[in-house]
């Protein structure tokens, strides 16, 4: 690949993952309906989202590339096909298909057209509804069967059986007694094709060791990605997804406690997800924590008398042309707020924090 890519990539789908990074990457056909492209400042490429108010009247599609793929957080495809909402055309295209595109339902249907521009919004839907609801009990099994393997692996939705075991013995074992062996057939892996997405930068013929090490420290050339999968079946990208997670014993796979939905925690004690579909949409983590914050306001003892004391000390400030009464006020703040962080943080009990608000 340093001279020719050659891996296709229209109307087919390939992915790879980076552990180190908890990025995965993928590049699909995508029909241009009701979707914004996000460039999220952590990311060096572009992600989709869903968004209804995207009225363009002519349904345009595109390509992603190898050089120019997308970009997502660590095991997203599993976690969005985990969750979707395949109900009906609408719920299965906000929720999945929108991200992914149609190519990769080939295995389930042969009569996928190739990708092309639609004039109306009509046109476009009743191209692809038919297909999806011939299909539908197709992807609803495959979706109950892996719902199945994951709450199995990770003791969820009250699924506690064999508990003592990891998530990749829990795997392998469901794995073999459903066959699920049967989704790996029709899959190709590309080996050390995507050293680099600056790839064409490379000068193949003056390259030397020294390069090399130059390319290895900035991040021109990254071992730390997977292969290439290419495939054109959901099934493959699925099993390949599982597989990954289930041998990384860094990440592990929970429930919501707002929305339910399945998410990939960045630490053991996050409690809400991040998934967001569409353009502004407020994560279950941003509402958990206002939620915690306001219970905790209510219910934890030194925080209520912290709130008070706020109050009295500002009315002070405000009543007074002391400056000294106001530095005193502000270095006060800091500290309360810097004891509350460490409550909230589980570095002082309860009794600790409720201790120094009243000594101070």
């Amino acid at each position: 690949m340093l001279r020719e890519d050659n891996i296709p990539v229209k109307n087919c789908f390939n992915f790879w993952f980076n552990r180190e990074k908890r990025k995965e990457f993928y590049t699909t056909s995508i029909s241009l309906y009701k979707t914004t492209f996000n460039h999220n400042k952590n990311n060096k490429f572009a992600n989709i989202l869903f968004d209804n108010a995207n009225n363009d009247k002519e349904i345009y599609f595109s390509s992603s590339t190898l050089l120019e793929p997308f970009e997502e957080s660590y095991g997203t495809f599993l976690i969005k096909f985990l969750n979707a909402n395949f109900a009906s055309f609408e719920s299965s295209y906000h929720t999945f298909f929108c991200f992914y595109g149609f190519s990769i339902l080939s295995e389930f249907d042969k009569s996928i057209p190739l990708l092309k521009c639609y004039k109306t919004e009509n046109e476009f839907i009743k191209t692809y509804q038919p297909i999806f609801n011939r299909i539908k009990p197709k992807l609803k099994k495959l979706q109950y069967l892996i719902r199945q393997c994951v709450d199995y692996m990770f003791n969820l939705n009250n699924n506690s059986v064999d508990k003592n075991y990891t998530p990749l013995e829990k795997c392998l074992s469901y794995s073999i007694f459903n066959n699920l062996f049967k989704y790996s057939t029709n899959i190709e892996v590309y080996y050390y094709q995507q050293f680099a997405h600056d790839i064409y930068h490379i000068a193949s013929q003056s390259i030397t060791p020294k390069i090399v090490r130059e390319y290895l420290e900035n991040g021109i050339i990254s071992l730390g990605d997977s292969p290439v999968f290419h495939t054109l079946y959901l099934s493959n990208i699925l099993y390949i997804s599982l597989f990954e997670i289930a041998t990384n014993k860094n990440v592990k796979i929970k429930i919501c406690k707002n929305c339910g939905k399945y998410f990939i925690p960045l630490k053991n004690t996050e409690k809400y997800c991040d998934i967001v579909y569409c353009k502004d949409e407020v994560t279950c983590k941003k509402i958990g924590a206002n939620n915690s914050y306001s219970k905790k306001r209510n219910t934890i003892e030194g925080i209520r008398i912290y709130r008070n004391n706020y109050q009295r000390r500002l009315m002070q400030v405000k009543r007074s042309n002391n400056e000294e009464i106001r530095i005193t006020f502000e270095n006060w703040k800091k500290l309360a707020k810097e004891k509350i962080k460490e409550f909230n943080n589980n570095i002082i009990s309860e009794k600790e924090l409720l201790e120094w608000i009243k000594e101070n």
